[in-house]
C-alpha cells in the first residue's frame, strides 16, 4: 500500500513536471523578449517596443489553448491588451458622445479623421470643444464611421507641438535683461509645449515661469524634468522669464532632504496696508524673493498682491531654507502617486487653501510626487511653527499655516490618520504653505 502510495505521488510530480516546467526558452531579437514555452502554457517576458517607438516592458501568460508559440501571434494579442495614446482636437460634444480628431503625425490620423468616443463612463476632465486631449485606448480602432474605440482615459493636454505660439508672452521694451550670456537657470519642469517654444518653471521654487524659444527637441514631454543652456533672459521682475533655448538634457536635481522648498506667505488685509513680516528661524535661510532684508516691508493689498519699496509687485513672500525640525510622522496618509493631485485637491481644502493657493501648491509639488508607487504624507503642525516662527506687524485675524512632510515609498504602509480641518477665514488672513520631502 505505501508503495502505491509513493508510486502514485511520483506519477503525479512527473505529469506536474512535465506540464507546468519550462522545456524551451528563447530570446526574440527584438530588445530583449524572452519567450517560456512549457506544455500548459506559454509565459512571455516582454522588453521591445511599441510601433509608436515607446519602451514595452510587461509579463504575459497564455495557458493551454489559448497559448501560441508563434511570437507575431503572441505580439498581436498583447497590442490588443496594452494601452496606446493619441492627441486630438475636440470638435463635437453630443451628451456623453465626443467626437474627436487626431492631430496631424498622430499614428491614429492614418486610420481615421474622426473618432466617436463615449464618455459616460470616464473622469469628467472638464472638455470643451476645441480643446486638445490625450485619449489612452485599448485594442484597435473600429472602421466605422465616425471610427470607434475603448476608451480608458482621456485628459487635457498642454502638449501643442502642432501649433506655433503666436501671443506676446513678455514685453521686451519694458523688461529688465535678468542676465547675459550662455548659462543655465537650473532644472525646470517642462509645463506646456508648442512647435516653436516651450514653458516651464523652476524646480528650484523661484516665482516665475519660463518661455523657451525654440522646438524642443524630440522625446521630451510636459512634466519632464530638464536642464535647459539658453542665452540672454529678460525679466518683468514679477513673474515672467523669456529666453531662447541653446540645449536641453535631462534634468538630476534632487530636492535636499529636510530642506523647507517654497513656503510661500499671502497677506490678505481688509484694506491697503503697509506691513512689516520677519521669519524667526529655527535653521538657516538659503532663499527669499522679494530679498530678506531682516524682514520683508510691503504694502499689501486685499488681494494678497504685495508692492515693495522699490514699487515692484509680487503675489507672495517666498523663501526656502534648512530648518531644524523633528517632524512627527506618526499621523499622516499613504497616498498612490497617481492619487496625489486627488488627495491634494481635497485635503488642502480641508486645511483651508483657496483654490488659487491649493492649485499653487500642487503644481509645484505633484511632478515630485505624481510617479512615485506611494507617498507617505503627513501635514505638520507645531513641529513645523515652533521652528519657523512669523511675526507680522498687525496680528492677522485668521492664520493658516500648511507644511507637508512627505517621502516617496516603494509599497503601501499602514498609518493612523490626521484630522484636517482650518480655521474660518475672517478679517485680515495670512495663508503660508510650505514643504519639505525626508528619507528617513
Amino acid at each position: 500500500m505505501k508503495k502505491r502510495i509513493i508510486c502514485t505521488a511520483f506519477i503525479v510530480i512527473a505529469v506536474l513536471v512535465v506540464l507546468f516546467v519550462p522545456f524551451s526558452v528563447r530570446a526574440l531579437d527584438d530588445g530583449g523578449t524572452v519567450i517560456l514555452n512549457s506544455l500548459s502554457y506559454t509565459i512571455v517576458k516582454w522588453d521591445t517596443f511599441t510601433e509608436q517607438g515607446k519602451p514595452y516592458k510587461s509579463t504575459s501568460v497564455y495557458w493551454f489553448k489559448n497559448k501560441s508559440t508563434s511570437a507575431d501571434e503572441l505580439w498581436e494579442r498583447e497590442q490588443l491588451l496594452m494601452e496606446k495614446s493619441f492627441r486630438a482636437t475636440v470638435i463635437e460634444l453630443n451628451g456623453n458622445i465626443a467626437i474627436v480628431e487626431p492631430i496631424a503625425g498622430e499614428d491614429e490620423a492614418s486610420s481615421a479623421n474622426r473618432i466617436s468616443i463615449s464618455t459616460d463612463k470616464l473622469k469628467s476632465a472638464e472638455v470643451l470643444v476645441g480643446d486638445v486631449v490625450e485619449v489612452v485606448y485599448k485594442g484597435l480602432i473600429r472602421e466605422t464611421y465616425p471610427a470607434t474605440l475603448d476608451v480608458v482615459s482621456w485628459r487635457l493636454t498642454k502638449n501643442l507641438s502642432h501649433l506655433e505660439y503666436t501671443d506676446t508672452f513678455l514685453d521686451k521694451s519694458s523688461a529688465e535683461v535678468y542676465r547675459e550670456g550662455e548659462f543655465s537657470v537650473g532644472d525646470v519642469i517642462i509645463t506646456e509645449i508648442y512647435s516653436n517654444c516651450f514653458f516651464a518653471e523652476p524646480v528650484i521654487p523661484m516665482p516665475h515661469t519660463i518661455k523657451f524659444n525654440g522646438k524642443l527637441p524630440d522625446g521630451f514631454c510636459v512634466g519632464d524634468q530638464i536642464e535647459v543652456t539658453h542665452g540672454v533672459s529678460y525679466y518683468n521682475g514679477y513673474d515672467k522669464m523669456e529666453t531662447d533655448m541653446i540645449s536641453v538634457k535631462s534634468g538630476t536635481f534632487v530636492p535636499d532632504p529636510d530642506m523647507c522648498y517654497k513656503p510661500v506667505i499671502y497677506l490678505y488685509p481688509e484694506k491697503q496696508t503697509q506691513l512689516s513680516v520677519r521669519l524667526s528661524l529655527n535653521g538657516s535661510l538659503s532663499c527669499t524673493y522679494p530679498a530678506y532684508n531682516n524682514g520683508w516691508n510691503v504694502l499689501a493689498n486685499p488681494d494678497s498682491t504685495l508692492i515693495d519699496e522699490k514699487g515692484q509687485s509680487y503675489n507672495y513672500l517666498y523663501w526656502e531654507g534648512d530648518v531644524y525640525a523633528e517632524y512627527d510622522m506618526s499621523r499622516g496618509f499613504c497616498v498612490r502617486g497617481e492619487d496625489t493631485a486627488e488627495f491634494l485637491e481635497i485635503a488642502l481644502d480641508k486645511l483651508g487653501l483657496t483654490r488659487r493657493e491649493a492649485n499653487e501648491f500642487i503644481v509645484y509639488w505633484l511632478p515630485l510626487m505624481q510617479n512615485n508607487p506611494y507617498n507617505l504624507i503627513s501635514f505638520q503642525g507645531k513641529e513645523y511653527t515652533d521652528n519657523a516662527v512669523l511675526e507680522i506687524s498687525q496680528t492677522p485675524d485668521t492664520l493658516i499655516r500648511v507644511f507637508m512632510v512627505w517621502k516617496p515609498l516603494t509599497e503601501h504602509i499602514e498609518i493612523a490618520p490626521q484630522e484636517l480641518d482650518a480655521p474660518k477665514r475672517n478679517g485680515f488672513v495670512v495663508v503660508e504653505w510650505g514643504g519639505a520631502k525626508i528619507e528617513n
